[in-house]
């Protein structure tokens, strides 16, 4: 799939419209869900009871706690806070997060890159408030300042200033994490969304594929630009719309280009991809955004990636 939507409208904000249907010879299923990460989750499943909402609440907030970049206390802070280049204890999972972002860095010509932390804050978008783009800032962008171990697990950082940024892969991480647990709990049938990211496992109520909705919110209530049957596979989608920064006149998107540093400036207003895993379909679609519409078709093309282009008119 390599879909080309170019809505009339003006001002759109992609979101992930999840649709049922009536159930046929199968369990109803229960809808569960939660504050995390400052946005949402959501569980539809055939089985669901009040164990399996506090084991995801409980899983959520575990993780928020390790990968926050809002709270000060998380580890990923504490080693962005740190002017030490020894290497610093983390927790297993933030160096996974790591490896598996340089590896799709490295298919992506360097379009992810967890190492762009500083710009992002620069610009903003981080708990530092943001006070501009300075001289030298770019110098600490870069995979050659960032190494990690797995065992005992640590980061270490060539030069004190630099912070990772790992908002752009940390729910798709997650999920991978509870659709196995749900999996182990012998769910079969479910739903599950964080922050609009979407993975189906199994059938729908129907019997047939989960259809996933994409709407874009101003058009009519249930009006969606896309239909998507959605089986053993997660739709992740990142776009300019979500969070914009104004500052001295000029409004920056918080897609970064890891290659320069600066905000990305191009009419792809947002890309979704499908993929059986979460963690690389919300790495892919973040890296796509950074490359644009020429680049990015050209990289998914390259990787067999299913993606949905939602682009400016």
């Amino acid at each position: 799939m390599n879909t080309t939507l170019q809505p009339t409208i003006r001002r759109f904000a992609l979101f992930v419209l999840m649709m049922t249907f009536p159930a046929c010879n199968r369990e109803k299923p229960v809808s569960l869900g939660g504050p995390t990460m400052g946005t949402t989750w959501s569980l539809q499943a055939a089985g669901g009871k009040e164990e399996t909402r506090r084991m995801i609440q409980t899983h959520l907030d575990q993780r928020e706690a390790v990968f926050s970049h809002w709270k000060a206390d998380s580890p990923l802070s504490q080693f962005n806070d740190s002017q030490s280049t020894d290497w610093f204890p983390v927790p297993e999972e933030l160096v996974a997060v790591a490896k598996a972002t340089h590896d799709m860095s490295l298919e992506t010509a360097g379009a992810l890159d967890v190492t762009v932390g500083g710009a992002v804050e620069a610009l903003g978008f981080g708990m530092l408030g943001g006070d501009g783009l300075k001289p030298g800032l770019q110098n600490r962008i870069g995979w050659g300042h960032l190494k990690w171990r797995e065992a005992p697990p640590a980061l270490k950082k060539d030069d004190p200033g630099l912070r990772i940024h790992v908002a752009a892969v940390v729910e798709g991480f997650v999920m991978n994490e509870l659709v196995s647990r749900l999996k182990e709990e012998g769910l079969t049938d479910f739903l599950l969304e964080v922050g609009g990211e979407v993975v189906a496992v199994g059938h729908a109520p129907g019997g047939g594929p989960w259809q996933v909705g994409i709407q874009a919110p101003d058009g009519a209530p249930g009006e969606t630009l896309e239909h998507i049957p959605l089986k053993d596979a997660c739709i992740a989608t990142s776009g300019s719309y979500r969070h914009r920064h104004e500052k001295e006149g000029r409004t920056y998107s918080h897609i970064v280009d890891p290659r320069t540093g600066r905000p990305v400036e191009h009419k792809l207003v947002s890309v979704s991809v499908i993929h059986p895993s979460c963690l690389l379909a919300d790495g892919y679609a973040t890296a796509l955004m950074v490359l644009g519409p020429e680049e990015g078709r050209k990289a998914a093309a390259r990787l067999g990636l299913r993606v949905i282009w939602l682009e400016e008119p």
